[in-house]
């Protein structure tokens, strides 16, 4: 069953269950026990719930419901869904927006006036169409204080020329009044606010102007203000420019430390966790790169020394220049007092070219004002009041919904620099060149830095962009509009389906760009550079059908104001068609629009009619802008890292992760670092009061506090990194910093690619063992059915049989190289007298000496019996297997074979002969390996004696390379010599495919479950996980917590996590008391772990050891194979050499022969099973499982556990301290680590060793099943040969059998008769054998072929099976034997 087909019915259970009011029960908890339990793989374990639990629920509530609606007194009225579809559309009940939204439209309290260029304070929501600036700050901005004290000073002026013209004042304040009045002249009435800010500005700047040349004729220098500012701005950007390249090198100083420090721990954690000494090719690929990656990084520390020493330099010349400034403070102190004058200036600038840039892009027209009179901007400098502390709380809570409420946002690329003192003074006459020229080449821009900036960009519904210039960086997409927004509502509600009763016509003609032209020559629209022409005709024709959807929807309300809307203009639409107004020629060119899109119109289908067409014209529209507005967002993102689908999403729900967007703002800087926190409650969709003297720290735990409460989003828990813990009681759970949610450039994100670097290791190792002996396996099947086949008559056996020997002995990872030959050698078996020709005639590969053919050992298999037949080849010598339990044969009863005795009737048999078994020739022991050896006669036999020799198929001796060259490779190893980088690929593709697979999504991080916050603490429902924790520097770690000044002190250091099955190292930061603690227990589970071991040791000590089992002993089909061939064979098998007990248990002659006990062979029920395994590491996982897999949670407390949010599928495994509690059944306490992310671990050593072993004995029993396949039809070939020249030879002797029985002759010795009579059985015996032996051989070699793989896996502890035979898979490397449903108070 696939896993959609489970997911499915998983959803299917649930609606089923929830319908019929049953609850439903917790599927992961069930299905994780389920899997711990029986010890199979979590997707078994899901298939068993499905099929046991959830269908009989799933049968039983449907039987309730069918017999429920049976019984039921009604009738089902069953109606047209498309019908019900258009009486929703054409529904046209009351709609109040306001209910949609009950707090209503938020918008800023000031704002710029487009139209009067002044600052309104008193702004009416209903008319109020507005645009937002977003730009990044400099220095001294115009602020709210500025502007209301250029007003304050222009009221001054006002009453002061009231007092100066007023007769009745005295001489003395009608004096101050001209004074004040001369002092404010600048300020003249009727002047809009933006006049005033120049005009002040202007008054600013000369005004310290003359101040300077005061000073500075007063010093005696000759030196220019300008020439004075150059000297200082100088100084001041190369000042600037050594602080950044100083804070550069020290950047690439601390990553240099870092990747070396992450370096070594990488090879010190290979060297742990390393099963073998071999390397792939990958792993040393991986090794290089990093090296690479550090000579990088050192060339960069080069390079950023370099930098400094050239900034350095050039402060020291800028500093030399500013001799004559540093001759007089004085004047040092008015040139400086000009900078923030500037910086002042140049902010005026930005001022007036935002206004007039928004007014340019309202007057096109692409944002309809709906009824809106009044058009501002906001700008976040001058437009919040920052002296009221209230107005500024309210407006850092606010700003997201401010964002959201604009039509668009206005956005200033500007430079980088912050010393553009001179730029300033210069302009207008000089203007300094464009960062970008368009939009396409927007790179990097420090805007996308800032963290402000943020919510500007994800909140906003469009986007227009301009460079430092204010020159528009116009694009396609811009021309859409408020479409660019609504575009995905329209999508999602108006589809094809909904529309009906469409002329043929219609569809063809709106989407054909020549027709459209045609139908809307009457029609004004927009035209607009870049943007698609046919959606600017489609949005001209929605525009003059009175189509204008509302700025405000969102994902709860979009439905209702599609609908809406498009209801309002189809009412008007019918209201001018059918009206009074319907001869007028704004209703005959409507009519003669919809006549032309074929629509047959008349009163009654007028609506419907109008109803079709906005809905196909939206459609289209939707369709034709999908393209361009996915390129625009993806090039956003190429420099913003904002996902496509957060750009410019206004209203719309979250499409990411709470995690994600704080990984977003992580890399962002603020002027003031407690920004970094308030950015984020527009983008996350939470207010609360900001009070800047609280910290980052305590302001980023009331932020996650205010996410945790409005989404249960527990992604804000998956954050890294051992020194970024909160050190807020009660707040453990909560990181230090936005660091903490991307630690990829930090010392936690070294760690982080070290564990996926290990883990990809150690999966190509996997990979290369799997794939040898998946082709390995394909090739011994092709040589099953090459032997299995009636068609092949000569089978090169004791080739095979070499072959299969060397596949039996040689490891896998030593095949990997040695398989394409291999595979060839299987190839040249099918067809051994074709290859003929390439027999070498020399052996230089051979150090023996080759003797001639004469000297070899003649005979054939049944004259070692003593059997006179002709030359026939020999019989396959069977394994030796053990010995069997000897059986008494009953005695021959011979009276009845007179013809051998006597005449036939004979009353008196003969007199028995004395006992004297004939057995068959002793059996020679193995011929002790000598320098000299025949010569073979065929190339088939020069090829087994050198693979024999050798045990090596990789290197081919120099004879035998034109036989290679010649073999074809097998398809199954076709491409094999790119082996390494097939399995690379294919391990890439894996994880592409688990990486689109589990990205987390918004919903998976929601926890299902209530989570609770209070002053003291979280409280949640937790998964807990043992694990066995194993320190690093154990005693350094004591040393530590001894020295520590309290237990509260943060004591760092490094673990290993092992869940048994894998592990993972990581660092880690807890207090001292925590740690010795833990450390008490670390003691404790390691000799707990170790106790087994040394028992074991000193037991196998003490006990005789035997030799291990052969492959094929036991009660294997195979050992009955072999046992039962040598007995028709009459060879029977090798003795063992007695030991002394067996010695003492032979059968004397006095004593009778007992039989065996079959129960003694059977291992006590109540005998606790012994861990399994060969090795150390291997009978550790066996204990490690038994310490996991503890039920009992009290019987874990004090330990440090894993642990993770019940029922959400994207929340992250944490370490922390688990206690018994009293106000709450268990505490915990969470230990600050680097990311522990399963999906990137290594298994268990002891693990790989079973599944190594695993492997290796599955390719074992597999080249067993092709050796019986081999030998029994090595016995139908003897048995044929057999047969054919001993035919004629039993006829004869039969036929003369039956003479000497009917003749009257005494037989000339009875002996001679015994003897004729013996052999006639072994010869009759061998030949039924080799028949019965062919046959079982073809039997069980394919019963063994079909139980192969449980055949080998019976052999695996029960708790490993699963394990082992999805060791590949991720998912079986992540926890899986936790307890469900922990209810945990958190500190």
């Amino acid at each position: 069953m696939s896993w959609t087909d489970q997911n499915e019915i998983m959803r299917f259970a649930k609606q089923m269950l929830d319908a019929t009011g049953s609850s439903t029960p917790s599927e992961n908890s069930m299905i994780s026990q389920l899997a711990s339990g029986t010890g199979v793989a979590y997707n078994v374990a899901r298939d068993a719930y499905v099929k046991s639990i959830l269908d009989p629920l799933l049968q039983e509530r449907v039987r309730k419901s069918m017999g429920w609606l049976i019984n039921a007194n009604f009738i089902p009225e069953f109606v047209n869904s498309q019908s019900m579809k258009a009486d929703l559309d054409e529904s046209t009940e009351s709609f109040d927006p306001s209910a949609l939204r009950p707090d209503g439209i938020e918008i800023p309290k000031h704002m710029f006036n487009l139209k009067t260029d002044k600052l309104d304070d008193r702004i009416d929501q209903a008319s109020a169409q507005y645009v937002i600036l977003s730009h990044s700050w400099k220095g001294q901005e115009i602020t709210y204080g500025f502007i209301s004290k250029i007003r304050e000073n222009q009221k001054k002026k006002e009453l002061y020329q009231m007092i100066q013209d007023d007769p009745d004042e005295d001489e003395e304040a009608r004096r101050f009044a001209r004074f004040q009045v001369k002092k404010y002249q600048h300020l003249e009435a009727g002047k809009t606010d933006l006049e005033l800010l120049r005009i002040q500005c202007n008054m600013d700047v000369q005004a310290q102007v003359k101040k300077i040349e005061m000073v500075r004729a007063r010093s005696g220098i000759k030196a220019s203000p300008r020439e004075l500012l150059a000297q200082l701005t100088g100084l001041k950007a190369a000042s600037f420019k050594e602080s950044e390249a100083r804070k550069a090198k020290d950047k690439k100083n601390s990553e240099l430390k870092s990747r070396e420090k992450a370096y070594a721990a990488l090879k010190e954690e290979k060297e742990k966790v390393a099963v073998d000494d071999s390397e792939t090719q990958g792993e040393i690929d991986s090794m290089n790169k990093l090296e690479k990656e550090l000579l990088r990084v050192n060339g960069e520390l080069t390079e950023a020394l370099f930098q400094l020493k050239q900034a350095e330099e050039e402060t020291e010349r800028a500093t030399s220049n500013c001799s004559i400034l540093n001759q007089d403070p004085n004047l040092r102190s008015a040139v400086e007092d000009l900078l923030p004058i500037l910086e002042r200036m140049k902010s005026v600038n930005k001022i007036e070219k935002s206004i007039s840039e928004a007014k340019k892009i309202l007057k096109l027209g692409l944002f309809p004002s709906r009824g809106r009179k009044n058009q501002y901007l906001w700008n976040d400098t001058c437009c919040i009041n920052k002296a009221d502390a209230n107005e500024l709380t309210e407006s850092l809570a606010m700003m997201g919904q401010w964002y959201n409420n604009a039509d668009f946002c206005l956005v200033h690329l500007d430079t980088p620099e912050w010393t553009e003192w001179l730029s300033t003074w210069d302009m207008p006459e000089k203007l300094p060149e464009p960062n970008f020229k368009s939009f396409d080449m927007i790179e990097s821009p420090k805007w996308a830095t800032r963290g402000w900036t943020l919510q500007e960009l994800v909140l906003s519904k469009m986007a227009f962009y301009v460079n430092n210039l204010w020159q528009p960086l116009s694009r396609g997409a811009e021309g859409l509009g408020p479409y660019y927004y609504h575009h995905s509502y329209l999508k999602q509600h108006i589809v094809d389906t909904n529309i009906f009763g469409l002329p043929a016509t219609a569809k063809s003609k709106i989407e054909d760009i020549s027709e459209l032209r045609k139908l809307t020559d009457q029609i004004p629209y927009i035209e607009y550079e870049g943007c698609s022409e046919k959606s600017r005709r489609l949005i001209g024709i929605l525009d003059y059908l009175k189509v204008f959807f509302p700025g405000d929807m969102d994902n709860n309300n979009a439905g209702a104001h599609i609908r809406n809307t498009i209801n309002k203009a189809v009412i008007d639409i019918d209201t001018l068609l059918n009206g009074k107004n319907k001869e007028t020629p704004e209703a005959q060119r409507l009519r003669a629009l919809f006549t032309a899109l074929g629509f047959d119109m008349s009163v009654k289908t007028t609506k419907s009619c109008a109803r079709n067409l906005i809905k196909l014209l939206v459609g289209a529209l939707v369709k034709n802008s999908a393209g361009d507005i996915r390129k625009d967002r993806e090039k956003v993102f190429s420099w913003s890292k904002v996902p496509a689908l957060e750009c410019c999403r206004g209203l719309q729900k979250p499409s990411i992760p709470a995690h994600d967007i704080m990984s977003l703002a992580s890399y962002r800087e603020c002027t003031v670092p407690i920004d970094r926190v308030y950015s984020l409650m527009g983008v996350l969709g939470v207010k609360f009061a900001a009070f800047q003297a609280e910290g980052s720290i305590k302001a980023l735990c009331r932020l996650l506090d205010e996410v945790l409460i409005a989404t249960n989003d527990v992604s804000i828990f998956n954050w890294a990194g051992k020194d970024l813990g909160s050190p807020i009681r009660g707040r453990s759970l909560y990181p230090l910093d936005l660091t903490a949610y991307s630690p990829e450039d930090t010392e936690s994100g070294l760690a982080i690619r070290n564990h996926d670097l290990l883990a990809r290791d150690s999966r190509a190792k996997r990979y290369g063992l799997q794939d040898t002996a998946s082709r390995l396996t394909l090739l011994l099947r092709r040589t099953i059915e090459f032997v299995e086949s009636p068609a092949q008559k000569d089978v090169p056996i004791d080739l095979i049989q070499t072959l299969l020997a060397f596949i039996q002995e040689t490891p896998l990872k030593k095949l990997r190289p040695q398989l394409v030959n291999l595979g060839k050698l299987l190839v040249y078996l099918e067809n051994t007298p074709s290859y003929e020709e390439y027999k070498p005639k020399t052996r230089s590969w051979s150090t023996r000496t080759v003797v001639s053919d004469d000297k070899k050992a003649q005979g054939n298999f049944a004259s070692r019996f003593g059997i006179n037949t002709p030359q026939v080849p020999q019989m396959p010598k069977m394994p030796q297997m053990p010995q069997l339990p000897q059986f008494s044969a009953p005695k021959l009863k011979v009276g009845g074979l007179g013809g051998f005795y006597g005449k036939k009737g004979a009353a008196k048999e003969p007199e028995p002969v004395k006992e004297t078994p004939i057995a068959a020739p002793p059996i020679q022991p193995p011929v002790p390996i000598v320098q000299e050896q025949a010569e073979p006669a065929t190339l088939v036999g020069e090829v087994t004696d050198w693979i024999s020799e050798k045990n090596d198929v990789e290197n081919v001796p120099v004879e035998f390379q034109k036989l290679f060259a010649k073999i074809p490779v097998p398809k199954v190893l076709e491409g094999y010599e790119q082996k390494e980088q097939k399995v690379e690929e294919k391990q890439k593709e894996e994880e592409v495919e688990e990486e689109v697979d589990t990205t987390p999504s918004t919903d998976s991080m929601i926890c299902p479950n209530p989570i609770m916050l209070t002053t003291s603490g979280i409280e949640g429902v937790f998964d807990i996980q043992r694990v066995i924790i194993t320190m690093e520097d154990a005693e350094i770690l004591r040393g530590q917590v001894e020295i520590s000044a309290n237990e509260s002190q943060k004591i760092s250091g490094k673990c290993t996590i092992s869940t048994a099955l894998s592990r993972i190292t990581v660092s880690f930061s807890c207090a001292a008391g925590d740690l010795q603690k833990q450390l008490d227990v670390c003691d404790v589970v390691r000799q707990a772990l170790s106790d087994d071991e040394t028992e074991k040791e000193k037991e196998d000590s003490t006990k005789t050891e035997t030799a291990p089992a052969q492959p094929g002993e036991g009660n294997s089909y195979y050992s009955k194979l072999s046992s039962l061939s040598s007995g028709f064979m009459r060879k029977g098998p090798e003795t063992p050499v007695p030991t002394e007990n067996e010695d003492s248990k032979k059968e004397t002659p006095d004593e009778k022969v007992q039989p065996e006990d079959p129960k003694q062979d059977t291992p006590d029920e109540k005998t606790p099973v012994k861990p399994f395994g060969k090795t150390q590491e291997q009978r550790r996982v066996s204990r490690m499982l038994e310490f996991i897999q503890e039920t009992n949670i009290n019987l874990i407390v004090g330990e440090w556990v894993l642990a993770r949010f019940t029922g959400a599928e994207g929340a992250k495994w944490f370490l922390c301290q688990l206690e018994l509690g009293s106000t709450h059944n268990y505490y915990g306490r969470r230990i600050a680590t680097d990311d522990i992310d399963f999906k990137a671990v290594v298994p268990e050593p002891g693990l790989v060793g079973h599944w190594e072993d695993y492997m290796q004995n599955k390719k074992a029993k597999l080249c067993e099943i092709v050796d019986v396949l081999v030998k029994g039809r090595d016995a139908k070939r003897y048995a044929e040969e057999v047969a054919g020249p001993e035919k004629e030879k039993e006829k004869d002797a039969q036929i003369k059998g039956e003479d000497d029985e009917n003749s009257d002759d005494e037989s000339p010795d009875p002996k001679d008769k015994i003897e004729r009579l013996v052999n006639t059985l072994v010869k009759r015996g061998t030949h039924i054998g080799a028949e019965i032996a062919q046959k079982a051989a073809v039997r069980w070699g394919k019963r063994l072929d079909g139980v192969l793989s449980d055949t080998i896996l019976q052999q695996v502890p029960k708790e490993l099976r699963s394990a082992i035979l999805n060791l590949n898979e991720n998912k079986d490397l992540l926890p899986a034997m936790f307890l469900n449903g922990i209810k945990v108070h958190m500190f």
